[in-house]
């Protein structure tokens, strides 16, 4: 992840876990479903030539056959025939990634890193309360040397331990300290939020659409609001997407009653989304979105632009128009399929295309704590008083 400023996390994936199936820009809107109806299938007349192709070839073919290697060759045929990057077989471990990345707790430490450098802490965790600091350099982790990694590589050597405790190494200055952390269940937090300094201006940034995102978000709010902001920035550089339901709930926190925050359309039909809370802010506010912004990011963005009238400032965004829903398999592993197209509350399907900010800001460091794009979102709030 980019540094937004003020120490945001270093972490490794800010969605569905797209590293592991085709990179993280490309995004992923997931619903909450892993359930499929199999009573039709079970009469397919197609399925049941397949089967038995399958049995004149295990029982006539001249050389011995890898039967699972050539059912798994059979799925990666069904998966490439229908030209969809999205579409893919998931492992069960693969699906195990995408579920903690996704869910409301973590087992972990509770460090934030910026590359190697401790950057911050999660409240009330171990290593908030076992005399790391912020500065604090790591070096080693479980006696691992990891001078030629990563700070993405770091967190997932903390992360894939089955270590109960975590040996730090640290440099401090000019000294060499050595800690040793707890590992335990943690809130797994993906909101940030700050009032920019000299200003009324709320910050908020969006890691990931995990699924209590609205209520994180939420509780930013409610602490920002009693602190006087009158406008605020909501920042989703880097956030490729997560769950479809974090989305439309997120979005309800800021839409009047009634007002479209997305359109479904899948096979069978296509249905409208609209805020059904009662929930609503009136304040200005402007969202921050860049290249990598995709799929349920995307929704909100279009649904604060459209139906909230926020603007947008940054770079164009992924163009992430599809939703996947992963359907758990009976021997652990899942599939991970395309379900549907959404549209925007104006009506557009942005895949391939991406959303459009009204502000194209190239993004440069104008600080240690700030950027052009926040800058330029600062400028633009301003103007509006």
């Amino acid at each position: 992840m980019k540094d937004k400023g003020f120490g945001l996390v270093s972490v490794i994936i800010i969605m569905v876990i797209t590293s592991i199936v085709s990179g993280i820009t490309t995004g992923v809107i997931m619903l909450n479903n892993n359930s499929v109806d199999m009573s039709e299938i079970s009469n397919d007349k197609d399925l049941k030539d397949f089967i038995e192709v399958y049995e004149v070839l295990l029982s006539k073919y001249y050389d011995e056959i890898d039967k699972k290697a050539m059912l798994e060759a059979a799925e990666d045929g069904m998966m490439n025939f229908l030209g969809d990057k999205y579409t893919t077989y998931l492992q069960d471990t693969e699906y195990q990634e995408i579920v903690d990345e996704l869910s409301a707790t973590y087992v972990g430490i509770g460090i934030e890193l910026d590359g190697k450098t401790i950057s911050g802490f999660v409240e009330d965790s171990p290593a908030s309360k076992s005399g790391l600091l912020v500065g604090d350099i790591l070096t080693k982790v479980n006696d691992t040397d990891i001078n030629d990694l990563s700070g993405e590589q770091v967190s997932q050597l903390i992360k894939n331990s089955n270590e109960s405790y975590i040996s730090l190494e640290v440099k401090r200055n000019n000294a060499t300290l050595f800690f040793k952390v707890k590992k335990e269940k943690l809130p797994n937090k993906v909101v940030s939020y700050k009032v920019l300094e000299d200003t009324n201006i709320g910050y908020l940034f969006i890691k990931n659409f995990a699924e209590n995102l609205d209520e994180q978000t939420s509780d930013a709010l409610k602490d920002l609001e009693s602190k006087g902001i009158s406008s605020l920035i909501i920042d989703l550089r880097d956030n490729a997407g997560g769950y479809l339901q974090a989305a439309e709930a997120t979005s309800s926190l800021f839409l009047e009653e009634g007002k479209v925050i997305y359109s479904l359309k899948n096979s069978d039909n296509e249905v409208v989304h609209k805020d059904k809370t009662k929930d609503a802010k009136t304040y200005p506010i402007v969202v921050l979105i860049d290249n990598n912004t995709a799929s349920a990011a995307e929704i909100l963005a279009a649904a604060l632009h459209d139906s909230y009238g926020a603007i947008l400032v940054g770079s164009r965004s992924f163009g992430k128009g599809k939703v996947q829903e992963v359907i758990k398999l009976d021997n652990g592993d899942s599939v991970k399929t395309t379900s549907a197209k959404w549209f925007t509350p104006a009506g557009d399907c942005i895949d391939t295309i991406g959303i459009t900010p009204d502000y194209n800001e190239i993004l440069f460091k104008t600080g240690l704590y700030n950027d052009s794009q926040i800058q330029k979102a600062v400028d633009v709030l301003k103007a509006l008083g």
